[in-house]
């Protein structure tokens, strides 16, 4: 019973997606790295000069990190698809509350 109950508590864990964090993190490494690259490229294209490529590859990378990140306390600040009083999205309450509205369905 404790064996059940502890997989169900790590199956929690996981985001709602079912995603782990660290396929998160993966997922995020590697779109910022194909977007450097799109950047590097197209600077590369416009300039034909690598040098300038690089500069412009690697000031973007910052302040895309800077970016993102205000975007992100910004939309943390906004009640836009939030649950009234508890913080947590709509979407969220919705499904956490699905199975038991189906048992009451049944």
């Amino acid at each position: 019973m404790l064996f059940r109950r502890h997989r169900r508590e790590a199956a929690h864990a996981e985001s709602r997606s079912g995603e782990r964090p660290i396929r998160s993190l993966a997922k995020a490494i590697s779109w910022r790295v194909t977007g450097s690259l799109d950047t590097l490229l197209l600077s590369w294209l416009f300039t034909g000069d690598m040098a300038v490529a690089a500069a412009i590859g690697l000031t973007e990378v910052l302040t895309k990190t800077v970016l993102y990140y205000l975007h992100e306390r910004t939309w943390n600040r906004l009640p836009l698809g939030r649950a009234a009083g508890d913080g947590s999205t709509a979407t969220v309450a919705v499904f956490a509350e699905a199975p038991e509205a189906l048992k009451q369905r049944a």
